[in-house]
C-alpha cells in the first residue's frame, strides 16, 4: 500500500474507510467536490488508468456516479457495486474534506461460485435433513437440543452466505413497515427467548410510529443480532435499552447494553474479522474482552450499507456499548408493492427460531 497516499487523508476518513475495508489491494482515489481526481494510489492507476485532475465520473456507471455525488451533498458514506472489465468491485464511497474517497475493492466471485458455494449448499442440505431426524428423536429433551444446535448451524450458514453474496439496494424487496412497532416486538421476542441467566430488563423507547421504506425481514434479522450480542454481554441486574429517532434523513435504532465495552480497535476488529484468518491467541484475547464474536456485527453493517446507512459504536454513560444502527430515507421508487410472505424453513422453523437459537 503506498502510504503517501494516506499521508493526504483526515484521520476522520480514515477510520470510517478502515471501518468498511480491510484495504487489501484497494485501489483508493480522492476526488473534488467536481468530480476531478486529486490523489491516488498505485493499485488505482493501474486498475483505471486515469490520472490526477481527470474526472472520475467518466469512468463511473451512472448509478455510482448518483451515489458519489449524493456521498458529497450528504455527507454520508455508502456502497455500491461496480463492474469493470467484467470483474465486480465493491465501491466504498467516503466524504473526504468537500469531496470524496473513493475505495475499490475486488469481488472474488470465483472463489465463492467455486468451492466455497458448493460447501454452503452441501451443508445446509445436511443440516435440513438432520433437522427431520432431530424431530424423529423419541427424548423431548435430546431432540429439542439437537434441533437448536441444527439451527444454529443453519443461522451460520446463511449468515456467511449473505456477507459473501450480498445483494445490491435494487433488490431488496423494500416495503413500508412502521419501525417503532418493529422494534417494540423484537424487544418482546429477545425477552422471551432470553437466555436463563439473561436480564429481563429490555425497553424500547420509540415514537408512536416511524413509518419507513426497509426490508423488513433484513431489518428484524439485524435487531435480532444486536439484541442477542448485548444479551450475551449483559448481567441480570443490568439494562438493555432500544431506542429509535428519526433526523429526517436517516432512522437510527440505538442498542445500549451494560457488558464491559467495545473499544474502538476491537469494534473494527469485529467489523471487518470475517474477511481474512486471525490467530487463535488475538481470537481467544477477543473472547476474554466480551466480544461478540461471530458473523452477527458484519451482518448488521451490511445491513445497514444496503439500506444508505451505517453500523457506529459508542460508550454507554455508566457502562457498557451503544450500538447504532442507522437506515436511510430511501426514495419511493424502490418500493416493492408486491405482497411477500414471511421466511420460515421448509419444515416451518421461523426466523426468530433461527436467530435466537444461540441461546440454551
Amino acid at each position: 500500500m503506498n502510504e503517501t497516499f494516506f499521508a493526504h487523508l483526515e484521520e476522520s476518513t480514515l477510520r470510517e474507510l478502515l471501518a468498511r475495508s480491510a484495504l487489501q489491494d484497494a485501489a483508493l482515489i480522492t476526488v473534488g467536490p467536481s468530480l476531478h481526481i486529486e490523489n491516488c494510489n498505485e493499485a488505482a492507476r493501474q486498475l483505471l488508468g486515469l490520472r490526477p485532475l481527470e474526472r472520475i465520473d467518466q469512468l463511473l456507471s451512472e448509478a455510482a456516479a448518483g451515489a458519489l455525488r449524493g456521498c458529497i451533498a450528504g455527507g454520508q458514506p455508502c456502497t455500491v457495486y461496480e463492474e469493470l472489465d467484467g470483474v465486480t468491485y465493491r465501491l466504498e464511497l467516503v466524504p473526504h474534506r468537500d469531496g470524496a474517497l473513493l475505495a475499490f475493492l475486488r469481488e472474488d466471485r470465483a472463489a465463492y461460485d467455486g468451492s466455497l458455494r458448493v460447501l454452503h449448499a452441501k451443508s445446509m442440505q445436511y443440516v435440513g435433513t438432520l433437522l427431520a431426524d432431530a424431530d424423529q428423536v423419541d427424548d423431548p429433551a435430546l431432540a429439542a437440543h439437537l434441533r437448536r444446535q441444527c439451527l444454529r448451524l443453519y443461522r451460520l450458514l446463511t449468515h456467511s452466505d449473505f456477507l459473501h453474496d450480498p445483494p445490491l439496494t435494487e433488490q431488496l424487496r423494500l416495503h413500508h413497515i412502521d419501525l417503532a412497532a418493529l422494534c417494540c416486538d423484537a424487544v418482546q421476542t429477545a425477552l422471551q427467548n432470553r437466555p436463563a441467566t439473561g436480564t429481563a430488563h429490555i425497553t424500547a423507547v420509540v415514537p408512536d410510529l416511524c413509518d419507513a421504506l426497509a426490508e423488513p425481514q433484513l431489518i428484524r434479522t439485524a435487531l435480532y443480532n444486536l439484541l442477542t450480542n448485548a444479551q450475551r454481554v449483559t448481567p441480570p441486574e443490568g439494562d438493555i435499552t432500544v431506542t429509535l429517532h428519526d433526523d429526517g434523513a436517516f432512522f437510527t435504532i440505538s442498542v445500549a447494553d451494560r457488558g464491559p465495552g467495545l473499544d474502538a480497535g476491537t469494534f473494527q476488529a469485529l467489523l471487518t474479522g470475517w474477511q481474512h484468518s486471525v490467530s487463535l491467541d488475538d481470537y481467544l484475547a477477543l473472547a476474554r474482552q466480551g466480544a461478540p464474536l461471530g458473523l452477527g456485527l458484519p451482518l448488521v453493517q451490511r445491513i445497514a450499507q444496503l439500506h444508505g446507512g451505517s453500523l457506529l459504536l459508542s460508550p454507554r454513560e455508566g457502562g457498557g456499548s451503544t450500538l447504532h444502527f442507522s437506515l436511510a430515507h430511501l426514495p419511493e421508487s424502490l418500493a416493492d408493492h408486491n405482497l411477500h410472505a414471511p421466511m420460515v424453513l421448509e419444515d416451518g422453523y421461523s426466523l426468530e427460531d433461527i436467530e435466537f437459537s444461540v441461546f440454551e
